[in-house]
């Protein structure tokens, strides 16, 4: 049989090599294939976010301070199979605490619905975090004159809650609602008057027209009316001017006049009432006075308290 030589053959992108053995046989070698890479692709599409333990003032009644703020607290737990921070970082937190009667999509008062967006205390790492659930904490500063809904208020029928709305990145919410709590009724007054100065007096004589003023304000979240006495007398060393000797009045007198004479016990002021606030405009009234030194009394600077206290008017 003939030999062949050098002859390359190629068919369907396969390389045939043809050489001569001795004996005149035939052998056919294949080349390998060249190395193909391939691209691979997933769009991760967004999960909404779900809110869930929303809780109110740790679960408590909310009781308020007197002339100020009180922080109240709403806490809750945030998943997103995105991630936390999707919410946290990337999106938002909005916190309603509200009177029941107003319900969650109340506009935002001080008397009756707090309404914040903001960041929260939480335990989400990071924006790109792979945890997908965190809990959080938002702090809400109520006014002391916010609506009481306990027995003592107007709206004895009612309590407070909370809501919470998270939005991730994309604008996908979710909302939840917590355990409605009571808030208390707070009777307070502030006395903005440091003291009451009389002056220079002789023995025997007294104020005449001349009073002092003592202004009061409405520092709680309802009706009040006002209670005086005096919890020292006036005195200096052993010498003392008797509790009596101080008259007040709801308006201007000359001593005594319309005056009532001050005494030990704590007496309801007649006449006198501070309306429950609205705003942080002051609600305030003034109670006036004036005193007599009786002839004989020994020279010398004369101090002691007068004590104001509230009293709850349905």
């Amino acid at each position: 049989m003939a030999s062949l030589r050098g002859i390359a053959v190629s068919y369907l992108g396969i390389s045939l090599a043809v050489a001569t053995f001795g004996f005149g046989g035939v052998a056919l070698l294949r080349t390998a294939l060249a190395q193909t890479n391939i691209g691979s692709q997933v769009i991760v599409g967004n999960a909404a976010p779900a809110v869930s333990a929303v809780v109110l003032n740790s679960g408590s009644a909310i009781t308020l301070t007197a002339n100020t703020t009180t922080p109240v607290t709403v806490s809750f737990t945030m998943t997103d199979s995105n991630g936390c921070g999707d919410v946290f970082y990337n999106g938002n937190v909005t916190t309603t605490a509200f009177r029941s009667g107003v319900t969650a999509a109340c506009a935002a008062s001080n008397l009756n619905c707090y309404v914040t967006v903001a960041t929260t205390t939480n335990n989400c790492p990071s924006a790109t975090t792979t945890t997908s659930t965190a809990n959080a904490t938002i702090t809400l500063s109520v006014y002391y004159f916010a609506q009481a809904t306990d027995a003592s208020s107007s709206f004895t029928a009612e309590d407070w809650g909370a809501q919470v709305q998270v939005r991730d990145q994309t604008g996908a919410t979710s909302t939840a609602t917590s355990t409605n709590r009571e808030l208390n009724t707070t009777n307070a007054i502030n006395v903005t008057t440091s003291s009451l100065n009389y002056g220079t007096l002789a023995a025997g004589v007294n104020t005449g027209a001349v009073n002092q003023t003592a202004t009061s304000t409405n520092a709680g979240n309802s009706s009040t009316t006002l209670r005086l006495s005096a919890s020292a007398t006036l005195t200096s060393g052993a010498n003392s001017i008797s509790t009596s000797s101080q008259g007040y009045s709801t308006s201007t007198f000359t001593y005594p006049g319309t005056s009532t004479a001050l005494t030990a016990s704590a007496v309801t002021v007649t006449g006198f009432t501070l309306t429950s606030p609205t705003s942080t405009s002051v609600v305030e009234r003034a109670t006036f006075w004036g005193l007599n030194v009786p002839g004989g009394t020994a020279t010398g600077t004369y101090t002691g308290t007068n004590v104001f206290t509230p009293l709850w008017i349905p």
